[in-house]
């Protein structure tokens, strides 16, 4: 079997009082684990689906760009605390995540769920889909809506 290059995360939080975060991640240059990036793009509750997606290929392109990331010199992308949540473990309990990891020409949406712990894994209860990254903004808009809902 041959292996993804995974070229880009970005994540989407959503919140339905508060809206959307699209958030762009690049890869930590010691650690090789993913971590946020600025900028943070935020949406109101009612944008549209082209917007949204607009919004989504922005933070897209962004981590696709980012040059790997040092974790002691560089300050991080606290996006949690742009709402009224100053810590993430407050957060994760108010917002979805959905992630949309890019590679190649395509785009792997799959739902992430708050844990326990305070964090975010993987909605095995639902499927991950893999679409064509060459998809309009309100169709990737319309998606992404579909699975916060």
């Amino acid at each position: 079997m041959t292996q993804r290059k995974t070229t880009s995360l970005t994540v989407v939080y959503h919140n339905p009082s508060y809206g959307y975060m699209i958030v762009p991640y690049a890869v930590e240059q010691n650690m090789r684990c993913r971590i946020a990036i600025d900028p943070t793009i935020a949406l109101l509750p009612g944008t549209s689906d082209e917007e949204l997606g607009a919004a989504i290929k922005n933070g897209i392109e962004i981590a696709a760009n980012a040059s790997e990331a040092d974790i002691e010199s560089s300050d991080l992308n606290e996006f949690w605390k742009k709402t009224k949540y100053k810590g993430f473990c407050s957060f994760s309990n108010h917002f979805q995540s959905v992630n949309v990891t890019q590679y190649e020409n395509k785009l792997r949406i799959e739902k992430w769920i708050a844990t326990p712990r305070k964090g975010y894994v993987k909605d095995d209860s639902q499927r991950a889909i893999e679409i064509s990254a060459m998809l309009t903004n309100a169709e990737l808009g319309t998606i992404i809506r579909k699975f916060v809902s």
